[in-house]
């Protein structure tokens, strides 16, 4: 007994510790690509919006081809989803603040690669650190169903008879049978069957709105300071700021969401809001310490929001589903980056400033108040059908 459960806990701190790295490596990489933003833009002498666009899709070719980064993401939720029977919030929020230290360390190691060897060496290197998340990778395992030590014998005489199994004729299967069994089986092993439900439908727009939004700051905050008059040092240590609020507020909400002190549809309707005015009023920002501020704040409840979003969609959608709904809804996100990753460059190009595009994005980050509505409305269709 005392084997069975060191071996829970060893498993527990291995999904906790590989979904910390692949979180750090993903902001850290995606926050890396938005340090090198202009400096690439200068290089190619191309336009805003077609180097936004083509970092855009190397963060959506993540969610669509899964090799890489977001299948080690997507594994270590579900698996923590699982694992953690009580004290998932806080495994949450230990596990995904990789994103707060990849935004204090990756964003402006970036920008010292940058500085010395220029933007080949620094993506290099970058490439270099991302190899160790295959390290991390080996130590994810699924849990050993140990069978109980006496097994019961059923005696000769209470045996059933053995009723041999007639052999299908394959021969009278029609193709169209055989088609119509090929598709159902494929819907079975891609888990497609969780888009049919509308809980994930309610799910998908808390997490995949703030991600769009989060990933475009992390894409284009740099080339936004600049326009606003600070240097590149001054852009990443803004974002050290956010990265130090995400932390903060990941770790300490999770011990509070653990402990039951506060219920989560109010704290996810709190967390939207503000993070949506925070995302808002950095338009109307052009100081120094205003923009640690802000940045502390937006990361802080954006931080939040993530854990919030993980325990919600455990809530709705159950245990076993978590796997496939954290994939679908990770493809459905990369869908959105792919499509829309180049229109806060493109704004730029057209106007000259980034002001419109951050305002957009608040409107974007607040869409996710529509899944509470939505539930809300979802849990008084199935009382009335009682």
């Amino acid at each position: 007994m005392v084997g069975r459960c060191g071996t829970r806990y060893f498993q527990g701190v291995h999904i906790v510790l590989c979904m910390h790295v692949s979180t750090m490596l993903w902001a850290g990489l995606t926050k890396a690509l938005g340090v090198l933003l202009p400096t690439l833009r200068e290089q190619f002498t191309a336009d805003t919006w077609m180097i936004g666009s083509l970092i855009a899709a190397s963060v959506a070719a993540a969610g669509f081809a899964g090799p890489g980064l977001s299948i080690i993401c997507i594994l270590t939720r579900a698996m923590a989803g699982r694992q953690f029977t009580t004290g998932y919030a806080i495994a949450t929020g230990v596990g995904s603040s990789g994103h707060a230290l990849g935004m204090m360390f990756i964003g402006p190691l970036a920008q010292v690669f940058l500085d010395t060897y220029g933007w080949r060496g620094a993506l290099l290197l970058l490439g270099a650190i991302s190899l160790h998340l295959c390290a991390f990778a080996f130590l994810l395992t699924e849990s050993v169903k140990v069978r109980d030590k006496y097994v019961p014998i059923v005696s000769s005489e209470e045996e059933p008879p053995i009723s041999i199994p007639e052999k299908p004729n394959t021969e009278k299967q029609s193709q169209l049978h055989v088609l119509k069994a090929a598709i159902t089986a494929g819907k079975k092993l891609l888990g497609c069957s969780v888009c049919g439900r509308a809980e994930f439908w309610i799910a998908f727009p808390v997490f995949g709105c703030d991600s769009f939004a989060t990933d475009m700051w992390l894409m284009y905050f740099v080339a936004y300071a600049d326009t606003k008059g600070f240097s590149g040092h001054e852009a990443v240590t803004f974002t050290l700021a956010g990265g130090i609020g995400n932390m903060v507020s990941k770790i300490i909400f999770g011990l509070i969401l653990g402990r039951g002190l506060v219920n989560v549809r109010l704290s996810l309707f709190v967390t939207i809001t503000s993070s949506s005015l925070a995302l808002l009023t950095l338009t109307w920002i052009n100081s120094y310490w205003a923009m640690m501020v802000n940045a502390f704040l937006y990361h802080g409840l954006s931080g939040m929001l993530t854990v919030l979003s993980d325990i919600y969609t455990r809530e709705l959608l159950g245990t076993e589903d978590l796997a496939a709904a954290f994939s679908w809804i990770g493809v459905l996100t990369a869908v959105l980056v792919l499509a829309f990753g180049f229109f806060p460059g493109l704004m730029f190009d057209i106007s000259g400033s980034f002001e419109i595009a951050f305002v957009i994005l608040a409107c974007i980050a607040s869409l996710s108040l529509v899944s509470l509505l939505a539930e809300v409305l979802l849990n008084r269709h199935k009382e009335r059908s009682l």
